[in-house]
This record gives structure tokens, C-alpha cells and sequence, in this order.
């Protein structure tokens, strides 16, 4: 997942099941202005692999709101 800010703040970043659970936490936590870059392995927060299928990743910051929707494939 790649996202830019332009300040720095406080950031959420999550993935979420369609029936709307939250199943991992990317990040949480303060980053700096500019480009970043987290990586989904396809797993949840207890380390268990997720069945293919549509998941949502919410990026939240003190500037945007943005949910993108994703295809987990295997």
C-alpha cells in the first residue's frame, strides 16, 4: 500500500472484510511528510492467512480519508 502525506501526523491503517471487521492493523503511529510504503502479506492480525476474496484498506490521517478496495488472490 503506498500512500504520500504532506505533513506530518498521525496515521491508521487497516484492512477490513466486507462484512466490515477489522482483520489487520498495517499501521498505527506518527510518519513523516512524503511517500510511504506498507506491505500486506494476506494475513491477519494473529498471523492467519485470509481467504481470497474483496477486502477494503482504510488509510485514515488528520488530512484524508481514503478506502481503496482490494482482491487478495493466492
Amino acid at each position: 500500500m503506498r500512500f504520500s502525506q504532506a505533513r506530518a501526523g498521525h496515521v491508521d491503517l487497516r484492512v477490513y472484510a466486507v462484512d466490515g471487521r477489522a482483520v489487520r492493523t498495517l499501521s498505527v503511529g506518527e510518519f513523516d511528510p512524503g511517500e510511504h510504503r506498507v506491505e500486506w502479506d494476506g494475513r491477519d492480525d494473529a498471523g492467519r492467512p485470509l481467504r481470497e476474496g474483496v477486502y477494503f484498506v482504510r488509510l485514515v490521517t488528520p488530512q484524508v480519508a481514503r478506502t481503496r478496495v482490494v482482491e487478495l488472490l493466492r
